[in-house]
Order: C-alpha cells, then sequence, then structure tokens
C-alpha cells in the first residue's frame, strides 16, 4: 500500500478494530469530506448536529457492492460499522512536527449506507455515507422514570444509559444545574439530551473520536482550551498561519432582546392507585400454565392509544410502585374466583418509566389461572401553574425591533435559575456579534496543516482580518464546526471552520477563576 497522509478505516468485521482485510481502504479511495460541530457559527440557536463523513470509492473490483457474493467483505458492508478517517505519518503530504501526531483522528462515526455507481465510460464507484454519535443516539427512544435531584450530566448519563449508549462513548463534565424532578414519557434520545443541554445552557458534541461529549456552561470559562487562543490566524502579509478566505456572516438574526423561561413547582402526592386492569369476572385473562403475560399500566390515560405523555399543571410524572400479589394481583384457577387461588405461584415483573410501567406475570403453576385481580399504584408527580421570568431591553428592541427567544429550557428548577438564564443570555445577545467563516488549503504547508488538524471544536483562536480582507477584526474566537474535503488521493486537503466570537461572554467572570475587576459581569 502507498503511503499516505490520511488513512480511511472500516471496521468491517465489527470486532472493535480496523487490522483485519480490507479494512484500511485509503488506497480506493477518490474523495472524502467530514463535518461535525454546530449547523453555523451561532453558538445559540445552532446546536451540534450528526457529523457526517462522505467517501467516493473506486469499485472497479466488486468488493464493496452489497449483493456481490464474491466478495471477500459479502455480509459485512453493514450499517453500523465504526468508521474513522485518521492522519497518517507518512506521503508526500505529511510533516514531521515537533509533536507526535500519528494517525491523529480528524473524524469517527458509524457506516450508515454503501451506495454502488455504475458506469459506462468511467470507473464504478460506490459513495460510502457514515454519521457520528448524535445521528445514533437519534435513533434510540427512550422512556425514564422520575429522577429527582439529578444534575445535568447526571441526568445525560441516565439517557444514554437507557439508549443502551456505552458510557466509554461519553465525556461529561460536572453540570452546574440540580433539576429537581425529571421524566421521560417517550422520546428520541436525542431530544431528550437537548433539553437538558438547553436547561443547562451547556453544549453537547461529538468528538474527533467519535464519542458524545457535554460542556458545563462554565467549561468555556474555565477550560484553558477555550480561555487561551492556540494560534493565531491572520491576513498580515507574511503570517505563520495564513488563511485563504473568510465571511462574516449576517449578524442581525442572531440578536435577540427578549428572552423568557417558565418554572414549575413540583410536588409529590401520596401512593394511590393509579391504574386498574379493565377485564374482570368471565372476562379474566388467562395465563397458561408456564406462560407469561405482559401489561402496560398507564397514568394518565391516554386519549389516542399512545402512551400518555406529560401533562403541565396535572399529573405529569409517577414514581410506580412493583405490583405485590394479592394486594394487586390475584390469580385464580377460575375466571369468576370460584376456583383455587394460586396467587402464591405468580412470577411478578416490572420495569418503571414516566407515565407507564410494563408488569410481567409468569403462571408457576401446573394448571392455567386467570388475573381476577390486577392494579398498579404509585405515587404521582404534580406540577404547578408555570411561571414565566422575562429579562428584555428597551434600547435593542429599539434598534433592532422586539426579537424573542422561544426555545426556553423546560427542566429550570428554580425561578432565580430562571433569571440567571435569561438575564446573562440578554447581555450577550441584544448586540450584533460577528460570526466567522474561515478556510484553506490544509496541506500548503507545515503550519496550515498543523492548523487544520489541531483546531478543535470549543478551542479558542485568534482572527485578524483587519489587513487585506478589510473586515476590521482582531479579536479571538471559539471554533463550533469544522469540515474537511480531501481529493486528487490526498493531493488537496481543504478546510474551513465556523467561529464565534469570545467577545460576548468575556464580560463575565466566574469565582475563583476570573481575574476580579477585569470582568464586571458575574456568570452563575
Amino acid at each position: 500500500m502507498a503511503s499516505k497522509s490520511y488513512y480511511l478505516l472500516v471496521d468491517w468485521n465489527g470486532d472493535g478494530d480496523f487490522a483485519d482485510t480490507g479494512e484500511v481502504i485509503t488506497d480506493r479511495v477518490l474523495s472524502i469530506t467530514t463535518e461535525r460541530g454546530r449547523q453555523s457559527g451561532n453558538d445559540l440557536t445552532s446546536k451540534s448536529v450528526a457529523g457526517k463523513l462522505s467517501a467516493i470509492i473506486n469499485n472497479e473490483s466488486g468488493d464493496y457492492s452489497p449483493f456481490n457474493s464474491s466478495s471477500g467483505l459479502y455480509g459485512n458492508l453493514l450499517p453500523g460499522r465504526l468508521v474513522k478517517l485518521v492522519l497518517g505519518n507518512g506521503g508526500e503530504f505529511a510533516y514531521t512536527f515537533p509533536f507526535d501526531f500519528t494517525d491523529t483522528p480528524i473524524w469517527s462515526g458509524y457506516l450508515e449506507s454503501i451506495t454502488p455507481v455504475v458506469s459506462v465510460n468511467t470507473i464504478n464507484t460506490v459513495k460510502l455515507t457514515a454519521i457520528g454519535a448524535l445521528g445514533m443516539i437519534a435513533r434510540k427512544q427512550v422512556q425514564i422514570a422520575t429522577q429527582a435531584s439529578k444534575r445535568t450530566d447526571e441526568l445525560i448519563s441516565t439517557i444514554l444509559t437507557s439508549a443502551g449508549w456505552d458510557s466509554n462513548d461519553s465525556d461529561l463534565e460536572t453540570g452546574q444545574t440540580t433539576v429537581n424532578a425529571y421524566w421521560n414519557s417517550g422520546t428520541s434520545a436525542l431530544e431528550a439530551i437537548r433539553e437538558i443541554e438547553d436547561t443547562e445552557a451547556g453544549f453537547v458534541y461529538e468528538t474527533k473520536d467519535g464519542k458524545l461529549k457535554f460542556e458545563d456552561r462554565n467549561f468555556r470559562l474555565t477550560s484553558d482550551k477555550s480561555r487561551v487562543s492556540f494560534l493565531t490566524l491572520s491576513d498580515a502579509s507574511t503570517p505563520d498561519y495564513p488563511y485563504e478566505r473568510i465571511a462574516q456572516r449576517d449578524p442581525l438574526p442572531s440578536i435577540y432582546n427578549d428572552f423568557r423561561a417558565n418554572i414549575r413547582v413540583i410536588s409529590t402526592g401520596s401512593i394511590a392507585t393509579l391504574w386498574t386492569h379493565p377485564e374482570t369476572g368471565s372476562a379474566s385473562p388467562l395465563i397458561e400454565a408456564g406462560k407469561t403475560n405482559v401489561y402496560w399500566a398507564q397514568y394518565p390515560q391516554p386519549t389516542d392509544g399512545t402512551f400518555a405523555s406529560s401533562i403541565a399543571g396535572q399529573v405529569a410524572a409517577m414514581a410506580w410502585t412493583t405490583p405485590v400479589a394479592t394486594t394487586d394481583v390475584v390469580m385464580n384457577t377460575a375466571a369468576d374466583g370460584s376456583g383455587s387461588n394460586i396467587t402464591s405461584d405468580l412470577t411478578i415483573g416490572a420495569v418503571k418509566y414516566s407515565n407507564s410501567m410494563k408488569v410481567s406475570l409468569t403462571n408457576g403453576n401446573a394448571a392455567d389461572g386467570y388475573i381476577t385481580a390486577l392494579k398498579a399504584r404509585g405515587t404521582t408527580v404534580v406540577s404547578s401553574d408555570a411561571t414565566m421570568i422575562v429579562a428584555e431591553d428597551s434600547d435593542s428592541q429599539d434598534k433592532y425591533l422586539k426579537r424573542t427567544y422561544r426555545s426556553a429550557p423546560k427542566w429550570l428548577p428554580t425561578s432565580a435559575e430562571a433569571q440567571n438564564w435569561t438575564s446573562t443570555r440578554l447581555a450577550i445577545y441584544k448586540d450584533p456579534l460577528p460570526q466567522l467563516h474561515i478556510g484553506w488549503v490544509a496541506n500548503k504547508s507545515e503550519n496550515t496543516l498543523h492548523a487544520a488538524l489541531h483546531l478543535d471544536i470549543s478551542q479558542r483562536v485568534t482572527v485578524v482580518a483587519a489587513n487585506n480582507a478589510g473586515l476590521g477584526i482582531n479579536e479571538d474566537f471559539i471554533v463550533e464546526r469544522i469540515q474537511h474535503s480531501i481529493s486528487q488521493g490526498g493531493k488537496l486537503h481543504d478546510v474551513a471552520f465556523d467561529l464565534s466570537p469570545v467577545s460576548a461572554a468575556a464580560g463575565f467572570f466566574t469565582l475563583d477563576t476570573s481575574l476580579l475587576g477585569a470582568s464586571t459581569r458575574l456568570w452563575y
């Protein structure tokens, strides 16, 4: 295999490594594009989206045709296989730095599809598409029983566990907000995580090595990654780290001068019967000897045949009690209850969610049994009427009209935290902020490759655009989005970054971290 400046790896057999035959496919690659991070440089309205890798692969051999039984990869061209793009140490466009960058990851994710493209005039190819961790999480549904007094990072961990996500594939900073009561009645894991991300005012994204990263709201104020500029990208005549193109995004859509947040007080009721199975008497359900029946208890009762959802201001979730033989469940050899009571031969299992409980009943008796009584008890969790907290700026509204931010967080625990949430965002976003899109050819020089490969999401970088660019900008920014494009067999490696300004939060300080007096507003 020829020496390359990069390597594309696919774990075709799913054994967790890339050491098997055909798993290094670099020599077949015609082009690769990758992206990860936010949709744009707006760190308020733009969430991190599922990363994507798209590669065009030479398929003259037919190795990557899923229905080609003569391929050595036949049966292994399956979605969910690990995919990784790394920098290799060697080749015409690889450089020797003062640090070890061997196998520096650029992008990591999971195979989504392989689509053959047959050509008469040129070579046959396939398009290989892979998605990042957020894309995988978005496909997982979760239901989570009531969680009391949990930090935001603990809740995200619970959501990921419910989705079957390996804890080794996540990196969670300690959250600053403790949610009084949390539940989930059935959403995608990603939607659930988004709610917690908003409540914390934090950030969830994919790392280079494919992990899910959660930054608490203090991370960019306290971490050296975001507090100290990694390097300076400049339009000066002979900069150490030049760029070739730069664009300033329209700042007006990112102005908000009216922030609103709701809080609700949560209270827990006494234990009570929340659900009763409706079939009794001659209609009592039969459980054959040695068999298992499954029942779903739900509360409050749904009106459309689906699981009940949270109802604000009413019963919103509950803590279920595992059914007890005789008290909650009775089994008899006769449907009308006139036979032998064989309840003691029941094995009862329960899986508890927020607004539902899955009850499994196994008949351990030699005779068939009828469930003549079945109920589910629990404690209700009641949400009070909502209290709205508002922060607005009249000067900004006079200049830019009233602009209301409507994606309010769902789980803020107190009015004091809601006030902090609205006030800090108002202070940042009531005025225009520069957002930049910047790019260059990565393998043009040692320094341009160094910058391309080692600038990471949430990393601080200085941008000078006051010379040839004429933007009048000389300040620090945070990396929000990263794109790589490799073509011509690796001879052309282009990169692009979307950046948000550090200046927005620079006026805040955190206790025991920031220099008191250098900043005038206290972050919460």
